[in-house]
């Protein structure tokens, strides 16, 4: 008959070994956490650069086909209101369901030209940072349109870091969005 003996190779973590453990996991946490959120903000405002396409897109077929740069985003439901001498839209009656980052779509009237500004809900985990993206859009002398994305940063650099490159490199005369 033999008799089993207990191993003592096996006796599991002692209370400082994980309590080591865990504070090794909260330093790396604490670090990696502001990274984590500046990423999640970065890739919802690049979805917010897809919406914008969509937007440019319906804008563009409308145009095409009626030869007319109307005051309203076409296939849209009714405004909810109006700002800057145009009609305005929540994200939710825009697209049909709400958004974590996205409020709002502006379509501002200036003159010949059009800007679709989408913008984001200021929260306090993103110390209430007003992101818009705007698509400008002009109507050129020989009656096509040209587009061109832009941010509104200001003078206010905290936001750079949240903006896609496709909308903050050119310059004023840069229309090839």
């Amino acid at each position: 008959m033999k008799l089993r003996t207990k191993n003592n190779n096996n006796r599991g973590f002692t209370l400082i070994e994980l309590l080591s453990t865990l504070a090794i996991i909260g330093v790396l946490a604490s670090v990696a956490m502001p990274y984590m959120v500046q990423y999640t903000i970065k890739a919802r405002v690049t979805e917010g650069v897809t919406v914008l396409g969509e937007l440019r897109r319906r804008i563009e077929t409308e145009f095409y086909d009626t030869g007319d740069l109307t005051t309203t985003i076409p296939a849209a439901p009714a405004a909810d209101g109006e700002v800057f001498g145009g009609p305005f839209y929540n994200y939710s009656t825009l697209f049909g369901q709400e958004h974590d980052m996205w409020q709002r779509v502006e379509y501002q009237i200036k003159g010949p030209h059009r800007v679709l500004a989408l913008r984001a809900q200021r929260k306090p985990e993103w110390n209430n940072t007003d992101i818009g993206l705007h698509l400008q859009i002009r109507l050129n002398g020989d009656g096509s349109l040209s587009f061109r994305c832009t941010a509104n940063l200001g003078n206010d650099q905290t936001r750079a870091p949240y903006i896609p490159s496709t909308c903050q490199d050119g310059d004023s005369n840069s229309w090839n969005w």
